[in-house]
């Protein structure tokens, strides 16, 4: 095979993977995390910045540690997937009302997984039973993925569960997602969630063609210069 054809093919291969980069958000990296018995706002936690692995976060996401507990005789605020922290949805309040609803994630990365359970942090009986991740184009939703939270030990953090949102690769043009829950009762209506999956937008069949025509005319132009 020329040069000129290995560069061809060599090029074409990597645009075609670079969908499989994958970026994974477990907040165990922040620059400033909280101590593992206690939670911070997550631009706190990230140097005063909503940019984490090549995505804008709501500033209503929380960093929490493992060992967190909104009292002493209240049950662990939750059970991270991996490591030491996690997020959840309560960080931010409206009056004296919680404003934890719709949280955004700014991207055009394709999330293809994270993980999701209950709240429990009073003890009262399980959070959101349910949690929809929407893929956006502006603000229209172009995608849905839910998953109902298990509440196997009411009362008691569960393990998280796998949310599988790979049906978004299949999408075009995302510039975000919005995550919303389906909420019991006061006290009762939150989540956590670790390990957010990301996954670089594989090239639509248009750039590929247009990169293959370029790539052509420069193999054809070395041919007629030999």
């Amino acid at each position: 095979m020329g040069l000129n054809r290995t560069i061809f093919v060599t090029t074409l291969l990597l645009l075609v993977h670079s969908g499989a980069h994958a970026a994974i958000a477990t907040f165990d990296d922040l620059p400033a995390p909280p101590g593992v018995d206690a939670g911070v706002d997550l631009p706190f936690a990230n140097g005063d910045s909503a940019s984490y692995q090549g995505v804008i976060w709501d500033p209503r996401f929380r960093v929490v540690g493992e060992a967190y507990r909104i009292a002493d005789d209240a049950p662990l605020f939750g059970i991270p997937k991996s490591a030491q922290y996690f997020v959840t949805n309560i960080a931010a309040t409206v009056g004296s009302s919680f404003n934890n609803d719709g949280l955004r994630l700014t991207t055009n990365l394709i999330l293809t997984e994270a993980w999701f359970g209950q709240n429990e942090y009073y003890g009262f009986g399980g959070g959101a039973d349910q949690i929809t991740i929407h893929a956006l184009q502006g603000d229209a939703v172009i995608g849905s993925v839910s998953l109902d939270l298990p509440d196997a030990n009411p009362g008691e953090p569960e393990p998280l569960s796998r949310i599988d949102t790979s049906a978004f690769l299949a999408l075009t043009g995302i510039t975000g997602y919005r995550i919303d829950r389906r909420a019991q009762g006061e006290f009762a209506d939150n989540w956590i969630a670790d390990d957010f999956v990301f996954q670089a937008p594989v090239p639509e069949p248009s750039t590929l063609a247009l990169v293959a025509l370029g790539l052509g005319a420069v193999v054809a132009m070395g041919r007629r210069r030999r």
